[in-house]
Formats: C-alpha cells, sequence, structure tokens
C-alpha cells in the first residue's frame, strides 16, 4: 500500500519527465536547424547595428558641426532609418557600390556604416576613374561629391559622362552645402548632405534592383 501512494505522489513529475522528453524527441531537428540559427543571426544583427549606429552617429556629428551645412537630424529619424535597414538588411549583402570623390577620408564614417551593414564599397578619385571603373566592374550605384579639384560642376560633368558612355547606374549626390533654390539635377537618383537620407536613398536603389 505504501509503495502504490508513493507511486501515485511521482507521477506527476513522471509525466512531466516523459513529457519534456517527448518534446524535446519532436523538436530537436527544428531546434538545431532552425531555432538556433536564427537566434544566433538576431544576436549578430543586433551587434552589428551597434556598429552601424556608432559610424552614423559620428558622421552625424561632424555634419552638424558644419554651420554651412545646416543639418539638424533628430532622434526619430535615426530611428526611423535604422529600423527600415534592419527591415531591409538583405539587400546590402553582395551589393557593390562605387563613390566618387577625391577626398574619400571625408566620408570615411559612411563608409564604414554602409560595410558594416554588408555593402562593397570601391573608391574613384576622379570622373575618368569612375567611368573605367564601371566600364570593368559590376556596381549596383553610384556615390559622388559635386565639387573636385575646385571644379564646381565635376558632379554634373559626372553625369553627362555617364550619359555619354550608357552608364546606367544611379547616382546619388553627397554633397556638403544644399543650395534649396535649385532642383535635384537631371539624370541623378537623389541629393543630400544628410547621412541618414543618404542611407534612405541607398535603401531606395537597391530595393528596386534586388526586390
Amino acid at each position: 500500500m505504501d509503495i502504490l501512494l508513493e507511486l501515485i505522489k511521482i507521477t506527476p513529475s513522471l509525466l512531466w519527465f516523459i513529457f519534456i522528453v517527448f518534446l524535446i524527441i519532436c523538436f530537436y531537428r527544428p531546434l538545431k536547424e532552425d531555432i538556433l540559427p536564427r537566434l544566433k543571426t538576431f544576436e549578430a544583427a543586433g551587434i552589428k547595428f551597434s556598429l552601424v549606429r556608432d559610424s552614423m552617429d559620428a558622421a552625424i556629428v561632424l555634419a552638424e558641426k558644419s554651420r554651412q551645412w545646416k543639418v539638424d537630424i533628430s532622434e526619430n529619424s535615426k530611428l526611423n532609418v535604422e529600423r527600415r535597414a534592419r527591415a531591409n538588411i538583405s539587400v546590402f549583402k553582395g551589393s557593390f557600390i562605387l563613390w566618387v570623390d577625391d577626398h574619400p577620408e571625408n566620408n570615411l564614417n559612411e563608409r564604414r556604416m554602409l560595410n558594416q551593414l554588408g555593402a562593397n564599397i570601391d573608391v574613384a578619385l576622379s570622373t575618368k576613374d569612375a567611368v573605367r571603373m564601371l566600364e570593368n566592374g559590376d556596381y549596383d550605384l553610384v556615390f559622388s561629391d559635386m565639387t573636385r579639384d575646385k571644379n564646381k560642376t565635376a558632379g554634373l560633368e559626372l553625369l553627362e559622362e555617364f550619359k555619354n558612355n550608357h552608364i546606367q547606374q544611379a547616382v546619388i549626390f553627397y554633397i556638403g552645402v544644399i543650395d534649396s533654390d535649385k532642383s535635384v539635377p537631371d539624370g541623378c537618383f537623389g541629393i543630400t548632405n544628410r547621412p541618414d537620407q543618404l542611407l534612405h536613398y541607398t535603401l531606395d536603389v537597391l530595393e528596386r534592383i534586388k526586390y
């Protein structure tokens, strides 16, 4: 009788133990092959985006320091573009961007931000170099300055060269001072001096290409 009572007492625990073993047996493969890899991906993404945010913040600090640039970026704007980048992180993987600028050190933080997202970036110091590299490489889009080697229309001349050489890649101008009285140059995708807007434009182009 005593043995029966003891069995009755431990039966719930035994049933729970059997149930847990059953779950492990049934779901071991999904846990190993699907859920755990996803958790590792989320963890890696979290680390990656902390670095992305650091690079973006560094770029924004420099942009906001310049009185001529007149850049003022809210915390909400930062969060919005970060959310969008998180939701579309796959478009950066395997993408190639050509950045045309005779002073590439000026956009080091922006390039680091895009690298951390998974984009590959090459630098051309002149329009001539850019045309040559585009003819020999497979790029998804082009960033360009506007003034180069004291030539204030270098960016517009780049657009003309692209047209003459039948280069189809989208061009985004990333410059210092935005003249609100002037329209977006014909033939370019967009123009900005804001790091967050640069990322939005990049996503616009890559989403159209990848999706």
